[in-house]
C-alpha cells in the first residue's frame, strides 16, 4: 500500500525550471523591427502529438503577438532583432529500486519505473546586426499526458516568457 502511495505522489509531481537571461544594458526601445526565424518544417518523429506543424504555427503566432505588443513590426527582409526558438520533446524513464529490497535478505531484481515525457522550449532574441544574444528564456517541464493541454498552454507559456524578459529588462533600467 505504501509503495503505491509513494508512486502516486512521485508520478503527480511536475518539476519545471524557468530561466531568463538578459544581456547587460539591454533595452528594446531602440529596436523597431523583428524577424522570426521559422523552425524547419520537419515533424519530430518521436513525439508528433506534441511537436507538429499545427503547434509550431501556434508558437510562431504567439511569438509574433507578444513582440508586436512591444511596438515592433515584423520585417523578414531587414530587421533590428531576430527571434528564434527550439523545442525539444523526449521520452524519459525514471527507475526506482523497490524499497522493500532493504528489508529482504535476498537480491530482488524487481524495479519500479516511472515513464514520462519531458519538454524544453528555448526562446532566443538576437541583435540582427551584431548577432549577439540579447535575451534568452527557457522553460523545462514534464509534459501533460494529454497533448491537447500542451497546445492550449502554448500562448500562455509564450506570454509568460516575454513577461519574464520584460521584467528582467526593467530591473536593469
Amino acid at each position: 500500500m505504501n509503495k503505491w502511495f509513494l508512486f502516486l505522489i512521485l508520478a503527480s509531481c511536475k518539476v519545471s525550471s524557468f530561466t531568463t537571461i538578459i544581456a547587460p544594458n539591454t533595452s528594446f526601445q531602440s529596436y523597431k523591427s523583428f524577424r522570426l526565424v521559422e523552425y524547419p518544417h520537419q515533424i519530430n518523429i518521436t513525439q508528433p502529438e506534441y511537436d507538429n506543424q499545427e503547434n509550431r504555427s501556434l508558437i510562431n503566432q504567439s511569438i509574433i503577438n507578444e513582440i508586436t505588443s512591444w511596438g515592433l513590426v515584423q520585417n523578414q527582409e531587414k530587421s533590428d532583432i531576430m527571434i528564434t526558438y527550439t523545442l525539444l520533446i523526449r521520452d524519459m524513464v525514471d527507475t526506482r529500486i523497490d524499497s522493500a529490497v532493504v528489508y529482504k535478505p535476498w537480491v530482488d531484481t524487481q524495479q519500479d519505473s516511472f515513464n514520462y515525457t519531458e519538454g524544453a522550449f528555448t526562446l532566443i532574441i538576437m541583435d540582427d546586426e551584431t548577432g549577439n544574444v540579447i535575451a534568452q528564456s527557457q522553460l523545462e517541464s514534464i509534459m501533460d499526458r494529454n497533448p491537447k493541454k500542451f497546445k492550449s498552454a502554448i500562448p500562455h507559456l509564450i506570454k509568460k516568457m516575454f513577461s519574464r524578459i520584460e521584467d528582467e529588462v526593467n530591473k536593469h533600467d
